[in-house]
């Protein structure tokens, strides 16, 4: 039988399933519950064309076990030649994940996981369309959501499809992140409304053999809104009562419905719907153990208040799983885990079991508990973790009251790894009046800085931090992590002058302990910040220890130096730096901003494919631990500006923005800023540019910091952007302040910058001539500092100068070498423009003005109006139609309007 009233939903679905279109896609079903959205799925996979289908279903009972989702859908390729030819590191983290075989000492890597995965669907869409479907995605644990959203953002060409069903409504309004993950035009929404009064009929006759009336049929259509679950409910109660007349006002509250649809099952059915309501996760054995038998279960089913999908049975819908629970009663639900304690296998799941049936402190119990939090920890299940050790923490006695004080900080650092900061922070300060002065209480405070950081409260991180300093303020060994988090944190805000006072502390309080690894961090720093703020170039720079930086979070010592490398122009340092980070190894926001710094300098040094994957780590440790998306953001959008992806880049950037500037964040403000200035420079709206690069340079002016220490590129794309919008003066003043920080730093990059700005400046104002001297001396510093893209837009900025002064061969070369260029970074839009430049700069092609009044003429336009557009003569646009016609080989303007139209097409660009 199909599904009844659907016919369109089903179509929709079959027309997408059925789209050989190469690459990931998404269909999401999305509604309030008991619409039909799992109904409207499982009737899609039973009518879904050739290919493998991989299938979960997820409830809220298992929400917070880790990888249940995982496990369910590629459970059933375990033993398949796909997860068997998995190399061996990544399948033997994937089998200890999933609990296929017993952990080991170290526990699996969570990027491990997420590779074999990835892997794993590569394989098996390599044999053919792959479809992945997920029913009830709202109660998708975080562990599965990061492993799907990290394949999802990795695949390319490959044809796998996600069909997933959300739960909307009041408790469940916001979108899941995967269901963010691609790009809005790889996504297809479907709200899934309300069934017309025939449909319902329909379902009403075939479900339970009821014919209605149509007067009780209205009746009920306008009782539950056309929601097929509480139609049906509904009209399950009048089945009940047959007995009543038509015209008996229908009930008037489902949840009564439901509660007496339990009750009137057996103590057994009741007894097996317990068992499947209060386990983590429900099987047919499980069931049989803890009852004795499967009488119950059976009738369960019959009753249709349970469903078995091989062997695991579970409620229809949530509402009916809510509904048992509340009849069986508290004390029934005790007992129900205590027997389900003795009964699992899982020692995860017995020790959540034994959490629920422990009213009382109990010192054997909360080591229990706090060793399945370690076992969570050690599978990459942070928030599993945490759970356990607030029911840990829950059940100590009160006079262990050390032991409590660590099992909440650990809670808490699992909270914060994990992402939920709230909790986190309510943890840390319900923690401060257990700890007495001393170092315990600067202990929390210090997690509770971390918490507050983590949350994107920049501002108010500096708060706890100062505290827990002021608490240990003679123990220079306890202080050195508080002042590296205020050092770092004080960057982050903006505030350089307190961040440079913590680092000279910091220094000091690292050479009186004898930390020498702590000293090269903190010198790597204080030579950062006093570069940011106008000292030149360090002469010479300790290089940390990696294994030393890797376990001091957040000031991670090698991603500092990477930044000050990147900082001086010093790209290849830098890009050493980034690359020997264990990036497995860090966590949190402190490894998010390394990995942007990281992005930003492979972009400088024409590695798109790098900054890509440094772009996709900053997304996944921001999914992970559920930090603010403004670094995530931001790196995106610096790969996709210098892709020409424009407008995607630019709605990156404008969300980052506004998650900058909640947080308090002013460098990320500032790192913003200059991308939205470039993206608008290169959508050519230099006003728009202005805008966004003046209040960059205004943020410069507030920090008292150097804008080429902070954003190389910026104020060349200033001076540029100035210069079309005729604001020659500043732009003047601009360049100079380029000129002067190309001497501080003394380095090809910034010296280039500051030579390229000079060229435009000089061209713009009537010394082409010299803007050409410049733009060439430009070309050879960028070639030496091995930076691709901008050399490209120099070389495109030269070929417009050189065409300007006639040397049309010359301009026609070095526009084709720009071309080159941006062909092989994969810089597309660019690359389109280098063909428009190389034509126009050839014999016989137009000028730039020509070009320009032809545009507009093939647009259209009378010659008084492209006259006063272009503020030119009539007579000049004459002459330059009567030039351009002799050129093109074109007698009319209906000719010329096809000939660009042809060009457009020829060039994938404006104009030919």
């Amino acid at each position: 039988m199909g599904v009844v009233g659907r016919d369109r939903e089903l179509d929709m679905i079959g027309t997408w399933i059925g789209d050989r279109a190469p690459g990931p896609s998404m269909a999401v079903l999305s509604g309030e519950a008991g619409i039909g959205k799992s109904a409207i799925w499982s009737g899609a996979l039973k009518t879904a064309g050739p290919g493998r289908v991989l299938s979960c279903r997820f409830d809220e009972s298992e929400a917070t076990l880790a990888y249940a989702g995982l496990g369910d859908l590629i459970g059933a390729v375990e033993g398949s030649t796909a997860v068997r030819g998995l190399r061996e590191p990544l399948r033997r983290a994937l089998a200890a994940a999933l609990w296929w075989e017993h952990p080991r000492q170290t526990p699996p890597d969570r990027r491990a996981v997420a590779l074999a995965v990835l892997d794993l669907v590569r394989r098996l869409s390599a044999e053919g369309a792959l479809l992945i479907a997920l029913d009830g995605i709202q109660w998708m644990d975080p562990e599965t959501e990061v492993v799907l959203a990290f394949v999802f953002r990795r695949l390319s060409t490959e044809p796998v499809k996600l069909l997933a069903t959300l739960r909307t409504g009041a408790d469940n309004g916001a979108w899941p992140p995967l269901a963010r993950v691609l790009p809005a035009e790889r996504v297809v929404c479907w709200e899934v409304g309300p069934l017309c009064p025939d449909a319902l009929a329909a379902v009403l006759e075939n479900r339970h053999g009821i014919a209605l009336t149509r007067h009780v049929l209205r009746r009920l259509h306008e009782a539950c809104g056309g929601n097929p679950l509480f139609g049906l409910e509904l009209a399950r109660d009048r089945a009940w009562r047959p007995n009543l007349a038509d015209d008996v006002s229908l009930p008037g509250s489902l949840r009564h419905l439901l509660r007496e649809h339990v009750s009137n099952l057996s103590p057994a059915a009741v007894e097996a719907a317990l068992v499947v309501a209060c386990a983590a996760r429900s099987t047919v054995g499980l069931v049989e153990r803890v009852t004795g038998g499967l009488k119950g279960l059976v009738e369960a089913t019959t009753g249709r208040l349970v469903v078995v999908e091989g062997e695991s049975p579970r409620f229809r819908n949530s509402l009916l799983r809510s509904t048992v629970l509340e009849v069986a009663g508290p004390l029934r639900r005790h007992q129900m885990h205590v027997r389900l304690a003795r009964a699992v296998r899982d020692p995860e799941e017995r020790a959540r079991h034994l959490a629920l049936t422990a009213g009382e402190p109990n010192a054997a119990l909360a080591e229990t508990l706090d060793t399945a939090a370690g076992l969570a920890a050690a599978r990459a299940a942070p928030l599993s973790a945490a759970d356990l050790a607030v029911h840990a923490v829950r059940l100590t006695p009160a006079d262990q009251a050390e032991v409590a004080l660590r099992r909440r900080l650990a809670a808490a650092g699992h909270l914060i790894s994990g992402g939920d900061g709230a909790r986190a922070r309510a943890i840390l300060e319900e923690a401060l009046p257990h700890c007495s002065s001393g170092p315990d209480r600067a202990n929390v405070f210090f997690l509770l800085g971390h918490a507050v950081f983590a949350s994107g409260d920049v501002a108010g991180s500096l708060i706890p931090l100062q505290w827990g300093r002021a608490e240990i303020a003679d123990q220079p060994e306890l202080l050195i992590p508080i002042m590296a988090s205020l050092t770092y944190f004080c960057m982050h805000g903006g505030d350089l002058t307190a961040a440079l006072g913590h680092a000279r502390e910091l220094l000091g309080l690292a050479e009186r302990a004898g930390d020498r690894a702590m000293c090269d961090e903190a010198a790597v720093v204080l030579c950062t910040l006093e570069l940011m703020c106008g000292a030149p170039a360090p002469a010479v720079v300790p290089v940390p220890h990696g294994e030393a930086a890797l376990g001091r979070p957040p000031l991670v010592a090698l991603h500092m130096y990477g930044y000050l490398c990147r900082c001086m122009g010093d790209l290849q340092a830098a890009q050493a730096a980034f690359g020997t980070l264990d990036t497995a190894a860090e966590t949190g926001t402190a490894a998010g901003w390394g990995m942007v710094w990281a992005t930003e300098v492979e972009c400088l040094a024409g590695d798109l494919q790098a900054a890509a994957r440094y772009a996709d780590l900053v997304a996944r440790t921001a999914q992970e631990t559920g930090a603010p998306p403004t670094a995530a953001l931001l790196a995106e959008g610096l790969v996709l500006g210098v892709r020409g992806e424009l407008e995607r880049a630019r709605q990156l950037a404008e969300e980052a923005l506004a998650a900058a500037d909640a947080s308090g964040h002013r460098m990320a403000v500032l790192m913003i800023r200059a991308l939205l200035g470039f993206v608008e420079l290169s959508g050519d709206d230099p006003m728009a540019a202005v805008l966004h690069l003046d209040a960059a340079d205004r943020i410069c002016g507030e920090l008292g910091a150097i804008p080429e220490v902070l954003c190389p590129t910026a104020g060349a794309d200033h001076v540029e952007a100035l210069v079309q919008v005729g604001r020659y003066e500043q732009a003047a003043e601009r360049a100079g302040r380029i000129r002067w920080a190309g001497r501080l730093i003394d380095r090809p990059l910034v010296r280039g910058l500051a030579a390229r700005a000079g060229g435009v400046l000089l061209t713009a104002t009537g010394s082409p001539k010299r803007g050409a001297g410049e733009l060439e001396a430009a070309v050879e510093e960028f070639s030496v500092a091995g930076v691709p893209f901008e050399l490209g837009r120099t070389l495109l900025a030269l070929s417009r100068v050189q065409s300007r002064l006639r040397r049309r061969e010359e301009a026609r070369r070095t526009a084709e070498r720009a071309g080159r260029i941006f062909s092989e970074l994969g810089a597309e839009r660019w690359a389109a423009r280098t063909v428009l430049r190389s034509r126009l700069s050839a014999p016989n092609r137009l000028t730039i003005s020509e070009a320009r009044v032809v545009a507009l003429a093939a647009e259209g336009r009378t010659n008084q109006e492209i006259a006063a557009e272009l503020a030119i003569e009539v007579k000049t646009v004459e002459s330059h139609l009567s030039s351009a016609y002799r050129k093109l080989g074109v007698r009319s303007r209906t000719e010329l309007a096809v000939r660009m139209s042809a060009g457009r097409r020829d060039s994938g660009t404006p104009g030919i």
